[in-house]
């Protein structure tokens, strides 16, 4: 195999797993508003004496921002590394 087609090919599967995962950073963004919107809705509506919806709010954002730290802003170094160790156990 050519070093052309090598490099292609590692810029192509470096671009899928960029896609995957954003698009799995975004379903997962989507259901944490969705889902927490509702938690509002209910907490507001049947006991709006006692805030309780702030908790999963707060720690589940903890959880989204973690997830789009490695999804989207550490990515790079992530395949970096995995390319890396793949050339190593070749030679």
């Amino acid at each position: 195999m050519s070093l052309e087609v090598l490099e292609a090919y590692k810029k192509a599967y470096r671009e899928v797993v960029k896609e995957e995962a954003r698009r799995s950073f975004i379903i997962h963004l989507v259901i944490y508003i969705v889902t927490n919107l509702a938690l509002a809705a209910i907490n507001l509506l049947y006991s709006s004496k006692t805030l309780w919806f702030i908790y999963p709010l707060f720690f589940w954002g903890i959880g989204v921002a973690m997830h789009y730290l490695f999804a989207v802003k550490f990515i790079d170094s992530f395949l970096e590394r995995r390319e890396a160790l793949a050339e190593k156990r070749m030679k």
